[in-house]
Parts: structure tokens; sequence; C-alpha cells
């Protein structure tokens, strides 16, 4: 195994919220994956999911190099597995792409403190 990509973001659940306050579930439509909303609908801050939703959308184009030129919101996404663990999702054409790049494992982490979440990438070959 080897490191094919890392990428961090980090941003204000501020931002989240006032996007959810401003475009109210329409931003959801726009930015989560099918795999996303079941906890955007159990969430008990919507803003703060979505802030969370884009860290990890944000981390995850940075560690595969490309920024979103090229990658919609929707073909990346995270969940939690029933232990908590957070998880990326992919839709069926950017899985395709991650096997064609040789990327056969992902990583994620989050941290949130002060306002602020943080998401982290790992990419493998």
């Amino acid at each position: 195994m080897a490191i094919y990509g890392i990428g961090t973001d980090i941003l204000r659940i501020e931002r989240g919220q006032a996007l959810h306050q401003r475009y109210g579930d329409r931003a959801a439509d726009k930015l989560l994956m099918p795999e996303e909303r079941p906890g955007f609908e159990a969430a008990r801050d919507r803003g703060r999911y979505l802030a969370r939703a884009f860290a990890a959308k944000e981390a995850f184009v940075k560690a595969l190099g490309t920024g979103f030129t090229g990658v919609g919101y929707r073909e990346a996404g995270a969940v939690r597995e029933p232990d908590e663990r957070p998880r990326l999702v992919f839709s069926a054409g950017m899985q395709q792409r991650l096997q064609a790049l040789g990327i056969v494992r992902c990583h994620l982490s989050f941290s949130d403190e002060g306002g602020f979440i943080c998401a982290f990438v790992v990419l493998e070959t």
C-alpha cells in the first residue's frame, strides 16, 4: 500500500448554518448524495451537517488532487457506520475513476472545536 493523496479542510460551522438558513433543504438537494440524506434528515442541526458534508467533499477532492474541477458535489459523500465511524461513499462514476487510478482504500476523519469542523482524507493505492 502507498498513499495516493492526503487532503484536509477546515470550515466554520456557521457557514453551513447560514447556507441552510438561506436555502433550507434545497441546499441539501444540491450538495448531498442520496446516501447522505438520511443523516441530514435526522440531524438536530442541519446546517452543521451541511458544513461537515462540505468539509469531507473538499478534503476528498484535495486528496484526489483535482479540487472540484471535474468532480461534482454529489460524486463523493460522508456517512456514518453503525459504530459512528465516518466513511466516504462514491457515485458509480467516481468508483470507476478511483479504480482506474488504482485507489483501493479511502480513510476519513473529522474533528470539531470552537465553531470549526475539520475533515481529513487519505487515499491509498
